[in-house]
């Protein structure tokens, strides 16, 4: 297996030189579909249809679960910590597509519903490194437990942009959006669009 996927890979590699956008291309879906197919037995489940794109990271991925019909982008970061103690949830639904070196990280609960889109670098988190308690401030950031602030619950439809955070203790309404940069610390009301740090609401849609 591994000398067939080495001389399609140098197949593709020698096509790429010949028409670099082309192959290159085909090339990189090649790749999704290898890497897809080796890391889905890792996942508590994962759908069909579902790719993983190169580079990828993932910590703990038996916590994970990805639907239908969804797409992980290039190093994207899924990351759950059950050594916090808290039975980390991290669930991504289906048609979900998940933006170059975006990062979720779970302690307890993240939910991402059904056809939710984001772009690039968007950060969605529902923990924290220490609290504010002085026995914890007091130490480095590395030494302080993992805490969960409440889980993170993102509605079927919406569209988070580039460079976008979802901190804890938030909802995402179904079918709102989330403009590019903002900071969302609060609930987020369906059919909405917020921007900004921290994000405030800016449009109704419907």
């Amino acid at each position: 297996m591994i000398k067939f996927i080495l001389f399609v890979g140098n197949w593709f590699g020698t096509l790429s030189l010949l028409f670099p956008v082309r192959w290159s291309f085909a090339w990189y879906l090649f790749r999704r579909a290898v890497v897809s197919r080796r890391f889905r037995n890792h996942f508590q489940k994962f759908g069909s249809n579902s790719l993983l794109a190169p580079g990828i990271n993932l910590l703990s991925a038996q916590y994970i679960s990805i639907g239908n019909h969804s797409s992980i982008m290039r190093h994207c970061i899924l990351e759950t910590y059950p050594n916090a103690g808290l039975h980390p949830q991290l669930e991504i639904g289906d048609n979900v597509s998940l933006g170059e070196y975006s990062h979720i990280t779970c302690a307890r609960k993240v939910v991402i519903g059904n056809g939710v889109l984001t772009g690039r670098f968007v950060l969605i988190t529902d923990n924290s490194h220490g609290s504010s308690l002085t026995e914890e401030i007091i130490r480095p950031p590395l030494a302080r437990p993992i805490h969960s602030n409440g889980a993170v619950i993102i509605h079927d439809n919406v569209w988070i942009g580039d460079k976008a955070t979802i901190l804890p203790n938030v909802i995402v309404g179904e079918g709102a959006i989330v403009a590019a940069n903002a900071v969302v610390t609060k609930d987020v009301p369906a059919y909405t669009v917020v921007a900004g740090c921290p994000a405030k609401v800016v449009k109704m849609i419907k």
